[in-house]
């Protein structure tokens, strides 16, 4: 995709895609290797608080359950690789877009993600699937613009919109979406086997 076309798509409908033979097979497979040594020593996350508390930095936290990991070198490659800074900066229309935010996220059977945005920082949010059963992600992209308090108030007793679409988690090829600022959330996984997720956030640093 041109850059141009990425950034018509990027205001349009707050997503970027990465062309799938960016990233080199033996990359992945390094960081298929990694994952599995991280995840013994993944830090669980478990909030239980109820409903979307705002933060200053206009991100929205919520309850959510699985484990995390900010990964090795290996991980790290994939996170400055310049083809990713290209397509992000491409998208956004920043020049000096750099990867802030990174990690591996397990996630066993019923483990979830309610309705949130990301760090207020990321300009830019990459995510796909390291193993291939992560079913779609939600997202209203149609809210894209709402405040956080907005949003907050529209979501208080909805962990799981039913107004929101589908965000295909593609196996070991990233997708770029507005992460600060449209809400996405994660169902129960329905899967009888463990399933890693990968998330990268770049942000401008010249700004």
């Amino acid at each position: 995709m041109s850059g141009t076309a990425l950034r018509q798509t990027w205001l349009a409908e707050g997503r970027a895609a990465v062309p799938p033979d960016l990233v080199d097979a033996a990359l992945w497979e390094e960081i298929a290797e990694e994952a599995e040594r991280c995840e013994p020593h993944a830090a669980v996350r478990h909030n239980e608080r109820p409903g979307l508390l705002v933060m200053r930095d206009g991100s929205i936290t919520s309850p959510q359950r699985c484990t995390v990991h900010p990964g090795g070198p290996a991980l790290r490659a994939l996170a400055m690789h310049k083809g990713l800074s290209d397509v992000a900066g491409e998208a956004t229309g920043r020049s000096q877009m750099t990867a802030i935010r990174l990690g591996y996220k397990f996630y066993q059977p019923g483990d979830f993600m309610h309705v949130h945005r990301d760090d207020g920082k990321c300009e830019i949010t990459f995510s796909c699937g390291l193993t291939p059963n992560l079913g779609a992600m939600g997202w209203a992209p149609r809210l894209r613009w709402l405040t956080t308090q907005e949003v907050a108030d529209r979501f208080a007793d909805s962990p799981y919109p039913t107004e929101g679409e589908e965000f295909p988690i593609l196996h070991r090829a990233l997708t770029g979406f507005d992460g600060g600022r449209i809400p996405h959330w994660r169902t129960p996984l329905d899967s009888s086997s463990r399933e890693v997720l990968i998330t990268i956030c770049l942000t401008d640093l010249s700004m």
